[in-house]
Protein backbone atom coordinates (compact mmCIF):
# COMPACT_ATOMS: atom_id res chain seq x y z
CA UNK A 1 0.00 0.00 0.00
CA UNK A 2 1.28 3.46 -0.88
CA UNK A 3 0.16 5.56 2.05
CA UNK A 4 0.02 9.35 1.65
CA UNK A 5 3.05 10.74 3.47
CA UNK A 6 2.81 13.74 5.73
CA UNK A 7 5.59 15.69 4.05
CA UNK A 8 5.92 19.41 4.60
CA UNK A 9 8.87 21.45 3.24
CA UNK A 10 9.40 23.17 6.59
CA UNK A 11 9.38 19.96 8.64
CA UNK A 12 12.04 17.25 8.85
CA UNK A 13 10.39 14.03 10.06
CA UNK A 14 13.72 12.38 11.01
CA UNK A 15 14.35 15.37 13.25
CA UNK A 16 10.79 15.11 14.60
CA UNK A 17 11.31 11.45 15.52
CA UNK A 18 14.41 12.37 17.52
CA UNK A 19 12.56 15.26 19.14
CA UNK A 20 9.67 13.05 20.25
CA UNK A 21 12.03 10.85 22.26
CA UNK A 22 13.77 13.85 23.83
CA UNK A 23 10.75 16.09 24.34
CA UNK A 24 10.36 15.63 28.08
CA UNK A 25 14.11 15.62 28.64
CA UNK A 26 14.39 18.96 26.85
CA UNK A 27 11.73 20.39 29.15
CA UNK A 28 14.11 19.91 32.05
CA UNK A 29 17.15 21.44 30.38
CA UNK A 30 16.42 24.71 32.11
CA UNK A 31 16.65 23.19 35.56
CA UNK A 32 19.59 20.96 34.71
CA UNK A 33 21.61 23.81 33.25
CA UNK A 34 20.67 26.22 36.01
CA UNK A 35 21.60 23.86 38.80
CA UNK A 36 24.84 22.71 37.17
CA UNK A 37 26.36 26.17 36.66
CA UNK A 38 28.33 26.16 39.86
CA UNK A 39 30.27 29.30 38.96
CA UNK A 40 27.22 31.55 38.59
CA UNK A 41 26.43 33.53 41.71
CA UNK A 42 22.70 32.90 41.72
CA UNK A 43 23.37 29.25 42.34
CA UNK A 44 24.76 30.00 45.75
CA UNK A 45 22.76 28.51 48.57
CA UNK A 46 22.09 31.97 49.93
CA UNK A 47 19.77 32.60 46.93
CA UNK A 48 17.15 30.36 48.46
CA UNK A 49 14.89 31.96 51.08
CA UNK A 50 15.59 28.98 53.33
CA UNK A 51 16.46 25.32 53.01
CA UNK A 52 12.95 24.20 53.94
CA UNK A 53 11.42 26.27 51.12
CA UNK A 54 13.89 24.72 48.70
CA UNK A 55 13.12 21.19 49.91
CA UNK A 56 9.36 21.79 49.68
CA UNK A 57 9.63 23.09 46.11
CA UNK A 58 11.79 20.25 44.87
CA UNK A 59 9.52 17.76 46.63
CA UNK A 60 6.48 19.09 44.76
CA UNK A 61 8.32 18.93 41.45
CA UNK A 62 9.55 15.43 42.22
CA UNK A 63 6.03 14.36 43.19
CA UNK A 64 4.92 15.20 39.64
CA UNK A 65 7.09 12.28 38.49
CA UNK A 66 9.35 14.44 36.35
CA UNK A 67 12.50 15.03 38.39
CA UNK A 68 14.49 13.52 41.19
CA UNK A 69 17.20 14.96 43.39
CA UNK A 70 20.52 13.15 43.27
CA UNK A 71 23.68 13.76 45.23
CA UNK A 72 26.32 15.39 43.05
CA UNK A 73 29.13 15.68 45.56
CA UNK A 74 28.66 19.42 45.92
CA UNK A 75 26.26 21.95 47.36
CA UNK A 76 24.18 22.25 44.20
CA UNK A 77 21.74 19.38 43.52
CA UNK A 78 21.20 17.85 40.10
CA UNK A 79 17.68 17.34 38.80
CA UNK A 80 17.02 14.57 36.29
CA UNK A 81 14.05 12.92 34.62
CA UNK A 82 12.70 9.96 36.58
CA UNK A 83 11.58 6.73 34.96
CA UNK A 84 7.89 7.54 35.65
CA UNK A 85 8.51 10.99 34.18
CA UNK A 86 9.75 9.47 30.94
CA UNK A 87 6.35 7.84 30.51
CA UNK A 88 4.40 11.07 30.90
CA UNK A 89 2.55 11.88 27.69
CA UNK A 90 2.72 15.38 26.17
CA UNK A 91 -0.31 17.59 26.80
CA UNK A 92 -1.56 17.33 23.22
CA UNK A 93 -2.46 13.67 23.75
CA UNK A 94 -5.47 14.99 25.67
CA UNK A 95 -6.15 18.40 24.06
CA UNK A 96 -9.86 18.41 24.96
CA UNK A 97 -8.85 18.89 28.57
CA UNK A 98 -7.54 22.33 27.61
CA UNK A 99 -10.11 23.28 24.97
CA UNK A 100 -12.97 22.58 27.36
CA UNK A 101 -11.48 24.35 30.35
CA UNK A 102 -13.24 27.57 31.37
CA UNK A 103 -10.98 30.63 31.11
CA UNK A 104 -11.27 33.10 33.97
CA UNK A 105 -10.17 36.06 31.83
CA UNK A 106 -6.75 36.40 33.45
CA UNK A 107 -3.44 36.48 31.61
CA UNK A 108 -0.13 35.52 33.21
CA UNK A 109 2.94 37.34 31.90
CA UNK A 110 6.45 36.08 32.51
CA UNK A 111 9.11 38.75 31.98
CA UNK A 112 12.81 38.04 32.32
CA UNK A 113 16.14 39.74 31.73
CA UNK A 114 19.03 37.36 31.18
CA UNK A 115 22.46 38.98 30.56
CA UNK A 116 23.95 38.68 27.06
CA UNK A 117 26.86 36.75 28.55
CA UNK A 118 24.39 34.03 29.49
CA UNK A 119 23.01 33.57 25.96
CA UNK A 120 23.08 29.77 26.19
CA UNK A 121 21.01 29.86 29.35
CA UNK A 122 18.57 32.30 27.76
CA UNK A 123 18.12 29.96 24.78
CA UNK A 124 17.30 27.06 27.09
CA UNK A 125 14.83 29.24 28.97
CA UNK A 126 13.04 30.08 25.73
CA UNK A 127 12.78 26.40 24.81
CA UNK A 128 11.39 25.65 28.24
CA UNK A 129 8.70 28.33 27.90
CA UNK A 130 7.75 26.95 24.49
CA UNK A 131 7.43 23.48 26.01
CA UNK A 132 5.02 24.98 28.52
CA UNK A 133 3.11 26.45 25.51
CA UNK A 134 3.52 30.09 26.54
CA UNK A 135 3.19 32.63 23.74
CA UNK A 136 5.92 35.16 22.95
CA UNK A 137 4.68 38.76 22.81
CA UNK A 138 8.21 40.15 22.65
CA UNK A 139 11.67 38.61 23.03
CA UNK A 140 11.53 38.44 26.81
CA UNK A 141 7.79 38.82 27.42
CA UNK A 142 5.79 35.58 27.43
CA UNK A 143 2.09 35.09 28.10
CA UNK A 144 -0.37 32.29 28.91
CA UNK A 145 -4.04 32.13 29.89
CA UNK A 146 -3.28 29.32 32.34
CA UNK A 147 -2.39 29.92 35.96
CA UNK A 148 1.31 29.03 36.17
CA UNK A 149 1.85 30.52 39.62
CA UNK A 150 2.43 27.12 41.28
CA UNK A 151 5.07 26.18 38.69
CA UNK A 152 6.72 29.59 38.88
CA UNK A 153 6.74 29.52 42.66
CA UNK A 154 8.43 26.11 42.71
CA UNK A 155 11.03 27.31 40.21
CA UNK A 156 11.68 30.39 42.33
CA UNK A 157 12.08 28.36 45.49
CA UNK A 158 13.86 25.39 43.99
CA UNK A 159 15.99 27.02 41.31
CA UNK A 160 16.19 30.72 42.26
CA UNK A 161 14.50 31.79 39.00
CA UNK A 162 13.17 34.87 40.77
CA UNK A 163 16.61 36.45 40.56
CA UNK A 164 15.98 37.40 36.93
CA UNK A 165 12.27 36.78 36.19
CA UNK A 166 8.91 38.27 37.21
CA UNK A 167 5.41 36.87 36.86
CA UNK A 168 2.45 39.24 36.48
CA UNK A 169 -1.29 38.58 36.52
CA UNK A 170 -3.49 40.85 34.43
CA UNK A 171 -6.98 41.16 33.00
CA UNK A 172 -5.53 42.87 29.92
CA UNK A 173 -2.13 42.79 28.21
CA UNK A 174 -0.81 46.17 27.09
CA UNK A 175 -4.43 47.26 26.77
CA UNK A 176 -4.99 44.77 23.94
CA UNK A 177 -8.17 42.74 23.43
CA UNK A 178 -7.82 39.00 23.98
CA UNK A 179 -8.00 38.26 20.24
CA UNK A 180 -5.07 40.60 19.57
CA UNK A 181 -3.02 39.01 22.35
CA UNK A 182 -3.57 35.55 20.85
CA UNK A 183 -2.69 36.70 17.34
CA UNK A 184 0.49 38.43 18.50
CA UNK A 185 1.71 35.77 20.92
CA UNK A 186 1.20 32.60 18.86
CA UNK A 187 1.76 31.89 15.17
CA UNK A 188 -1.68 30.57 14.31
CA UNK A 189 -1.15 31.15 10.59
CA UNK A 190 1.62 28.56 10.57
CA UNK A 191 -0.38 26.25 12.84
CA UNK A 192 -3.37 26.47 10.50
CA UNK A 193 -1.21 25.55 7.51
CA UNK A 194 0.24 22.49 9.26
CA UNK A 195 -3.03 21.23 10.75
CA UNK A 196 -4.96 21.82 7.54
CA UNK A 197 -2.37 19.81 5.63
CA UNK A 198 -2.54 17.10 8.30
CA UNK A 199 -6.34 16.87 7.82
CA UNK A 200 -5.93 16.48 4.06
CA UNK A 201 -3.36 13.70 4.44
CA UNK A 202 -5.29 11.79 7.09
CA UNK A 203 -8.52 11.90 5.08
CA UNK A 204 -6.71 10.38 2.10
CA UNK A 205 -5.17 7.66 4.25
CA UNK A 206 -8.57 6.89 5.80
CA UNK A 207 -9.96 6.34 2.31
CA UNK A 208 -7.13 3.86 1.65
CA UNK A 209 -7.50 2.05 4.97
CA UNK A 210 -10.63 0.08 3.99
CA UNK A 211 -8.74 -2.06 1.51
CA UNK A 212 -5.81 -2.95 3.78
CA UNK A 213 -5.51 -6.05 5.96
CA UNK A 214 -1.74 -6.59 6.04
CA UNK A 215 -0.27 -6.16 9.53
CA UNK A 216 2.98 -4.69 8.26
CA UNK A 217 1.15 -2.10 6.19
CA UNK A 218 -1.00 -1.18 9.17
CA UNK A 219 2.16 -0.79 11.24
CA UNK A 220 3.61 1.60 8.67
CA UNK A 221 0.49 3.74 8.77
CA UNK A 222 0.46 3.73 12.56
CA UNK A 223 4.04 5.04 12.72
CA UNK A 224 3.36 7.64 10.05
CA UNK A 225 0.19 8.77 11.82
CA UNK A 226 1.99 9.10 15.16
CA UNK A 227 4.76 11.22 13.67
CA UNK A 228 2.27 13.39 11.79
CA UNK A 229 0.14 13.88 14.91
CA UNK A 230 3.18 15.12 16.81
CA UNK A 231 4.01 17.61 14.06
CA UNK A 232 0.41 18.83 13.87
CA UNK A 233 0.17 19.57 17.59
CA UNK A 234 3.63 20.16 19.01
CA UNK A 235 3.33 23.93 18.34
CA UNK A 236 -0.33 24.13 19.37
CA UNK A 237 -0.78 26.24 22.54
CA UNK A 238 -4.00 24.35 23.36
CA UNK A 239 -5.93 27.46 24.34
CA UNK A 240 -9.47 27.44 25.77
CA UNK A 241 -12.16 27.47 23.07
CA UNK A 242 -13.12 31.11 23.56
CA UNK A 243 -9.59 32.22 22.65
CA UNK A 244 -9.15 30.06 19.55
CA UNK A 245 -9.30 31.64 16.06
CA UNK A 246 -12.40 30.89 13.99
CA UNK A 247 -10.40 28.93 11.41
CA UNK A 248 -8.58 26.81 13.99
CA UNK A 249 -8.24 23.23 12.68
CA UNK A 250 -6.98 21.50 15.81
CA UNK A 251 -10.28 19.91 16.80
CA UNK A 252 -10.84 18.49 13.33
CA UNK A 253 -7.26 17.23 13.24
CA UNK A 254 -7.63 15.52 16.62
CA UNK A 255 -10.90 13.90 15.53
CA UNK A 256 -9.20 12.55 12.40
CA UNK A 257 -6.30 11.25 14.46
CA UNK A 258 -8.67 9.26 16.65
CA UNK A 259 -10.55 8.02 13.60
CA UNK A 260 -7.33 6.78 11.98
CA UNK A 261 -6.11 5.06 15.14
CA UNK A 262 -9.49 3.45 15.81
CA UNK A 263 -9.62 2.29 12.18
CA UNK A 264 -6.18 0.70 12.49
CA UNK A 265 -7.31 -0.97 15.73
CA UNK A 266 -10.38 -2.48 14.10
CA UNK A 267 -8.29 -3.77 11.20
CA UNK A 268 -5.76 -5.39 13.54
CA UNK A 269 -8.53 -7.14 15.47
CA UNK A 270 -9.92 -8.60 12.27
CA UNK A 271 -6.59 -9.90 10.93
Amino acid sequence: MKWIEFHHPDISLPVVRRQIAMELVDMLELLSLFLSRGGWGVLNRSCYPNRQAYRNATYRLRKEGLIAEQASGGKVPRLVLTEPGKRVLPAYFNPERYWNKKWDGRWYLLIYDVPELERAYRDVLRRFLKRERLGCLQQSVWVTPWDIRPLFDDLVEGAAVGSFAYLFESRTVLGLPSRRVVDDAWNFDRLYEIQDFYCQVMRENLSLLDGVSDVDELGVLMRMAANAFHVAFVEDPLLPRELLPRDYRGMEAFSLHREVMEGIGRKLKSV
